[in-house]
């Protein structure tokens, strides 16, 4: 990895944060949500699974955008080495990839819970965003 301009990983982190959270916590209250419902469709254990997917990663997303933040503040008062920040800058784009696509997986898997037409209809949004997610992404899959 080259090194990246600090003010740019603050500037990505805190947007990927806010964006995480904000995704983390829809992707908790479809996973409270399914986790009540009580059918025995397999699909409501495919959306439990890629819905506690998505909630961990995208929190795992929000704590390291969240500590990047903090250790590359121009007043950090110790010195920070660039294994760490590479790893967290790792952490957060990993665990904000898995996130997002395991949202939109879920959401895809939503459908089937009442018909198949809706399952269809639902699948092939969720994969139209996924592929728009994976063609403009700045920075690939």
């Amino acid at each position: 990895m080259t090194d990246i301009n600090p003010s740019y990983i603050i500037a990505v982190a805190e947007q990927l944060s806010f964006v995480s959270a904000f995704l983390g916590g829809i992707s908790a209250t479809i996973l409270v949500t399914i986790v009540v419902f009580t059918s025995q469709k397999r699909s409501v254990n495919w959306i439990v699974s890629t819905s506690a997917l998505a909630a961990c990663s995208l929190l795992i997303a929000v704590v390291a955008s969240w500590r990047l933040v903090i250790l590359l503040h121009p007043e950090m008062p110790i010195q920070v080495s660039s294994g760490l920040i590479k790893t967290l800058w790792f952490g957060m784009l990993l665990g904000y990839g898995i996130g997002f696509l395991s949202l939109l997986a879920s959401i895809g898997l939503s459908g089937w819970l009442r018909s198949k037409r809706d399952g269809i209809i639902t699948t092939t949004i969720a994969v139209v965003a996924v592929v728009f997610f994976v063609l403009a992404t700045p920075f690939g899959l």
